[in-house]
Parts: structure tokens; sequence; C-alpha cells
């Protein structure tokens, strides 16, 4: 009877060990099942993930044609305009009052006002800052600049301009058949060479063997229209080019009074820091004109890549418009100032001292830029 009781008692035993295993092996089996499906999910995501095709670049926004607000912060006050502060790079809104105008920058307006990022508001806003250094000013319902709409530019070119950059092609086109491709720029240069009967001759072949050489075949027209493409972009820079001779009237002025205050202890304290600021400004012009005479300096290159290259002439022509519009007031008033020993004279290159020192001082030279202004006032007013 004990026996018995044991042996019912162990099968019993072994009846739970048996089932206990298989729950164990179905639970193994069925997470390996959820594991092996899961797997081959995230092998079917990673596969689309895979084959889905990458996602196009937002199209460039289009330039506004014309100066216009919705908001009626921008119709408050009739007569508002928007122009470069004075003395600064910043944009803002001119808003006239009886007391006077009243200066707003533009990316303060757009906080203040809360205009959303992607409204036609703050659009403009962005626009007229990219725009206004093209321009005086700019007023509701003006033209943006074409500078910003079509690349074109909106300001004139002589025909000197345009007889300067054609003969730099053409000649680039000769000197490339030489073997001895150079750049030449000098307008008396190129004049005396061009009318050379000569030299015409070797022009001519010189079309001809571009044409082939781009793989035209005998089609010098198309040569002769890629030239004259390329010239009118260059007729720009050549321009410009004329308008930095105007700019140097600065650094000549400072070095005509260097001579005549080099006993003046006071003056020349102001006058050497002004002085190393103007060669600064005036070598960072230069460069950009080498850098752009370089790249544009191998004439086959230019005419195989003929899109790429205007936009690069282009890009340049602008950042030089720019930078040559901040001068003007200050080219005009010292063309007019001859250098001598005189207060006006003194006046101006403390005036010059304060436009280059906002633009290429570096800022912890602040300090000594105020105190050798006061010295130079205080020598000034002892004097006069």
């Amino acid at each position: 009877m004990m026996m018995s009781e044991e042996t019912e008692a162990q099968e019993n035993a072994q009846e739970q060990t048996d089932e206990a295993d298989a729950e164990v092996e179905a639970g193994a089996a069925e997470a390996v099942e959820v594991e092996a499906e899961a797997g081959t999910e995230a092998e079917v995501e990673a596969e689309a993930e895979t084959t889905a095709e990458p996602e196009k670049p937002a199209k460039p926004r289009p330039i506004p044609e014309v100066v216009e607000f919705k908001h009626p912060f921008f119709s408050a006050v009739p007569g508002i305009y928007f122009k470069i502060q004075e003395g600064t790079d910043d944009a803002v809104m001119m808003t006239p009052l009886d007391t006077g105008a009243v200066e707003l920058r533009l990316d303060s307006i757009a906080k203040e006002l809360r205009l959303d990022e992607d409204s036609k508001d703050a659009f403009m806003l962005e626009t007229l800052v990219d725009a206004l250094p093209f321009v005086p000013q700019l007023k509701v319902g003006d033209a943006i600049p074409m500078e910003l709409r079509t690349g074109e530019a909106t300001w004139s070119i002589t025909d000197d301009d345009r007889s300067v950059a054609r003969g730099r092609v053409t000649m680039q086109l000769v000197s490339w058949l030489s073997g001895d491709e150079s750049v030449v720029t000098d307008k008396e240069q190129l004049a005396m060479v061009t009318e050379d009967p000569a030299m015409k001759e070797k022009i001519s072949d010189a079309f001809t063997q571009a044409a082939d050489k781009l793989g035209l075949g005998d089609n010098v027209e198309k040569v002769v229209d890629l030239v004259d493409s390329l010239a009118e972009e260059l007729s720009y820079i050549e321009a410009l080019r004329r308008q930095f001779e105007r700019i140097l009237v600065v650094e000549e002025r400072l070095r005509d009074m260097r001579e005549l205050y080099r006993s003046e202890l006071g003056i020349m304290e102001t006058l050497n820091p002004v002085s190393r600021l103007c060669k600064i400004a005036m070598d960072g012009f230069r460069a950009n004109f080498v850098d752009v005479d370089a790249q544009t300096g191998e004439i086959m290159a230019v005419l195989r890549n003929i899109g790429a290259q205007i936009k690069y002439i282009r890009t340049n022509r602008d950042n030089l418009y720019k930078r040559f519009w901040a001068w003007k007031e200050l080219v005009d008033s010292w063309e007019l100032q001859p250098a001598k020993r005189s207060r006006s004279c003194e006046n101006m290159m403390q005036e010059t001292y304060q436009f280059l020192a906002q633009r290429f001082l570096p800022e912890n030279e602040w300090e000594l830029f105020t105190k050798a202004q006061e010295n130079a006032q205080n020598q000034s007013e002892s004097m006069w």
C-alpha cells in the first residue's frame, strides 16, 4: 500500500514537471516567432527607407517685384521709407513725425510685431535687408532692385567699360592661341593692340580655333556670342575698377596729410592709425579685383562654363558695388577737400577715422580709438 502511494506521487510529480517543460518550450517558441516577425518588419521598414525617393530641396521663394506689406503698421504713418542707417550697415524704417524721423531696425520690427517667419511681411523685411545696399532708399510701391530679382545690375555702365571688357576677352583668346595667356585691362594698351591690322588677323584666327576647341566645328558665331556674353558681365567689373580709382583719393589725401603734419604729434596719433586702416581697406579691394581676374583668366575654361562664370562675376560685382556705395559720401567730400593744414582737413581726417574704425578696427582697440580722437580734438582746439 505504501509503495503504491509513493509510485502514484512520483508519477504525479513527473507529470507536473513535463507540463512545466512543455509550457517553457511553447513560450520560447512563441518568443522566437515574435522576434522573427519583428525582425521581418524592421527589415521591411529599413528596405522601404532605403528605396524611398530622397526629399527634393524646397524651391527658393520668389523675390517680390515691389515693396508691399499687409500689416497696418506699415501704413499707419504717411511717408515711411527704408534705408541703410548712416554710419552702420543696419537696414531701418524711417517714420517721419512732427518731432523728427524715428528709426526702427527691420529685425526689431519683425520681433515686435511677432510676424510669422513664413509670412509675406517677414519675407519682405528680409528682402529689404538684401535690397537696400543697392539703392539710397525704398518706399512702399517701389520696385525691388534687379540684382535680387533677375541677377542684372540696376546701375549703368559706359561704352568705354564695354570696350575695355571686350578688348580684354579678345586679347585673352589671342594670347591663349599663342600659348601664353594673359589678362590685360589697361584701356590705352588694349586700344593700341586691338587696332593693329596684324592683330585683327590673329583675332580672327583665335575665334576660329576656339570654335574647334569648344567642339563647335566652324560655328564661329557661337564663340562670338559667348565672348559677347562674358564681356558684358565683365564690363561691370571694369566700371567698378574705374570707380575704385576715385576711392583711392582717400588714400592719397591721407598720405599728403602725413607729410604736412609729420611734426604734429597730436595729429599724427590719429593720422597714423587711420592711414593703416585705409591701407587695409584698399588692399582688400585690390585683392578682390585680382581674384576676379584670376578666376576669369583661363578663357577656354570660362567659355566652357559660361553659366557658372557669369554667376561668379555677378556675385563679386554686387559685393564690390555694395561696399563702394558706403564710400560715396566720404569720397565726394575728399574730392572737394585738398590736403592742407586746416581745420576742415582735420575734421575730414576724423570723419574718415570714424568711418574706417567701424568697419576695420578690432573691438579691443576701440578704447585706443576714442583716446586718439579726444587727443586730436584737444590739439585741434588749441591750434585754431
